[in-house]
Parts: structure tokens; C-alpha cells; sequence
């Protein structure tokens, strides 16, 4: 997913799921492609690096249990005042969380940890 044409689509038209430390931005597709965006605020590149690293790590381990679609995955400030080890724990909870209330055909997600 490159572009910003892309990402405007997804933002507009697609559903969103919040948690304590992260935001997802979903939008159905054929395909399955993601992108963690990762702001400045966050640090520098190194940090920031880090925290798309991990981010992606805890989407690549329930991904093939999740919809079809575009996915953006946002970090909140929030992520940065606890633990490395909470935050990680609790997104991997909301992708599995994600997995079994969406199922395979339902793109839509009510999971708010």
C-alpha cells in the first residue's frame, strides 16, 4: 500500500479500532497489505524504528487469522509511558482479540481493550 491517495481511502472509508496504545485503521480488500506509521514525537529514528519493528511483529503473528483488507497501524503517545513489555502484550491481545470477533468474513471489529 503506497501512496497517499491509498491512505486517504483507508482513513475515509475504512473502520477503525482503538486501544489504550495503538489504532488501526481497516479497510476490506482482496489483498492484505499494512503500514505502521510512526510520527516523530516518538523519538528519534532509532525509537521509532523500534516501535514499527515490534508493531509489526505483533500484527505478523495473527495476520493470517485476520480479514483481507488494508491496514494502517498508528502507535498513541500513550505507548510511551508504560513498559515495552505491557504495551507489546496488550497489542497482541487486540490482533487476537480482532481474530475472533471479526472472524474470516467480517471486517467490522468491536474489540476496545
Amino acid at each position: 500500500m503506497q501512496g497517499k491517495k491509498n491512505f486517504s481511502r483507508v482513513y475515509k472509508e475504512g473502520s477503525v479500532v482503538r486501544s489504550d496504545y495503538v489504532v488501526v485503521y481497516f479497510l476490506p480488500a482482496s489483498e492484505q497489505k499494512v503500514a505502521v506509521v510512526v510520527s516523530k514525537r516518538f523519538g528519534n529514528a532509532v525509537k521509532r524504528n523500534r516501535i514499527r519493528r515490534l508493531l509489526l511483529e505483533a500484527w505478523q503473528e495473527n495476520h493470517d487469522h485476520l480479514p483481507s483488507g488494508y491496514y494502517i497501524i498508528l502507535p498513541r503517545s500513550s505507548l510511551l509511558s508504560v513498559e515495552e513489555n505491557v504495551w507489546r502484550s496488550k497489542v497482541k491481545v487486540l490482533f487476537h482479540e480482532w481474530q475472533w470477533a471479526s472472524g474470516k468474513n467480517s471486517p467490522h471489529c468491536s474489540a476496545v481493550l
